[in-house]
């Protein structure tokens, strides 16, 4: 009798159990991460201002401001920027922000180059450094299109506006009062203009 009374709860507990096993597997633990860098705008010329774009989750802050702006130096055709930022591993931790952030590069002469987007954070061991992407890009020669001035009106056109305003207004009043009959004939032939 005792076997037919836990038959029953024994089943329950190992459908219990694969339920959890089950939870368990499908799971998923929060992991930090960063994306891959990529620079704006994408095709530069020397008169533009290169900014590198990252984006990053919940877990990690890029650039905690120390220093601020983040160090960018240069050999050569190797440009490296350097990010002080803030990684969580517990996902206790992970308050921060999600989204895209962008930073200042800096100008270029015309030519080909390479920037290494790195960044430092603090752990228990001291400093990690690692390597969040190496972009190449070229920089033209070819100026950004200036805009050209384009006046409206030019001193005759203002002129010919001036004339013709002042005819339609006597016009106007021509229709109003009407003392000579050949000019009151050519008014009144003019289409009028609706006010």
């Amino acid at each position: 009798m005792n076997r037919l009374l836990l038959s029953p709860a024994l089943s329950l507990a190992r459908r219990a159990l694969a339920i959890l096993l089950l939870v368990l597997a499908l799971a998923r633990p929060v992991s930090a991460f960063i994306g891959s860098p990529y620079l704006t705008p994408q095709h530069p010329t020397e008169n533009d201002a290169i900014s590198v774009n990252l984006y990053s989750d919940q877990c990690d802050v890029v650039d905690a401001g120390i220093p601020w702006p983040p160090p960018v130096t240069s050999q050569e055709s190797q440009v490296t920027i350097l990010f002080t930022g803030i990684h969580e591993e517990d996902p206790e931790f992970c308050y921060f922000g999600v989204g895209t952030s962008s930073y200042p590069v800096g100008t270029f002469l015309p030519g080909s180059y390479t920037l290494n987007v790195e960044r430092r954070y603090m752990d228990f061991s001291g400093w990690i450094q690692e390597t969040l992407g190496v972009i190449t890009f070229t920089v033209s020669d070819v100026p950004s299109p200036q805009p050209i001035e384009a006046p409206t009106l030019s001193a005759a056109g203002l002129g010919g506006l001036l004339l013709a305003l002042l005819a339609m207004a006597l016009l106007a009043l021509a229709r109003v009062e009407c003392s000579r009959a050949v000019f009151c004939a050519y008014v009144q032939s003019v289409p009028s203009f609706p006010y």
